[in-house]
């Protein structure tokens, strides 16, 4: 099979709007708002404002936040949503992954307006698109693009509503010898990812995408039930911290009671 590298140019600008900086006739500075140009979803820059859909947010929504709860305790790895990848490769398009794997990165946590890859000192292992209607630019283009930049695996989420009803697809490509070829699913129809250790996967009436632990057979759980359960844990704790309290001032008015009586709480004679 022959490596798998497209591109095309797309025909229409994306649904969206860009802020342009502009001097007013009295001299003061404000912005206009102009139709992003065609290429906005491969190289989005400052400003850009994007149309995409309640269900393209809620499942990036989704798959970052699973994923950032998998990898909570490595701090070698981040998992970002979009934050614009600046390769250091000149006329290589840049673009804001919905979700991107970052493996080998010091001080996760820092704020970063971009992933400057040169600085760095390492890229996205995974890089993970989900396409809405007007983006056929992540089946196409940007193959190319994670392609050229060095990207081992890329994963791409389809909705679709053919009678109203939201159906996802997941199709994936893999680095092989500086090409792409496409990540073949397994008899349960998950695609394996190696440079996290996960497969992916959708289901009739699922809605977004199956995440499992490839080791351990274990799904990840959805952002729903990880908020239920952070609920659930933060009500555990004040409920503890209750009863701890609860707890103290039982046991100061025991003391005191005992002071009253003459009696030295501390068993001192």
């Amino acid at each position: 099979m022959q490596p798998h590298a497209i591109s095309v140019e797309h025909e229409s600008a994306p649904p969206g709007w860009r802020e342009v900086p502009v001097r007013r006739p009295d001299g003061s500075r404000g912005y206009r708002e102009e139709p992003l140009p065609p290429d906005a979803f491969l190289d989005p820059q400052e400003g850009d404002h994007l149309i995409q859909g309640t269900e393209h947010d809620f499942c990036v929504i989704d798959l970052a936040a699973r994923l950032r709860h998998h990898f909570r305790n490595d701090p070698t790895r981040a998992v970002y949503s979009d934050v614009k990848i600046k390769w250091g490769m000149p006329g290589l398009k840049e673009p804001a992954p919905d979700v991107a794997v970052i493996p080998d990165i010091r001080d996760r946590d820092r704020p970063r307006q971009a992933f400057h890859v040169p600085t760095e000192g390492t890229r996205p292992s995974l890089v993970i698109e989900v396409v809405s209607p007007y983006q056929d630019g992540d089946e196409t283009d940007k193959v190319e693009i994670y392609r050229r930049a060095g990207i081992a695996e890329y994963l791409i989420v389809k909705t679709f509503e053919p009678v109203g009803v939201v159906n996802y697809s997941v199709q994936g490509y893999r680095l092989v010898d500086a090409g792409y070829r496409p990540m073949l699913p397994d008899a349960r129809g998950r695609l394996l990812s190696r440079a996290t250790g996960l497969e992916f996967a959708t289901e009739p009436g699922h809605r977004g995408v199956v995440i499992v632990e490839a080791a351990t057979g274990e799904p990840l759980l959805g952002a729903a039930a990880l908020e239920q359960r952070w609920r659930q844990e933060a009500e555990e704790r004040k409920q503890a911290e209750d009863h701890l309290q609860q707890a103290k001032e039982r046991a100061e008015r025991y003391a005191k009671r005992l002071r009253e009586l003459g009696i030295d709480p501390e068993g001192n004679d």
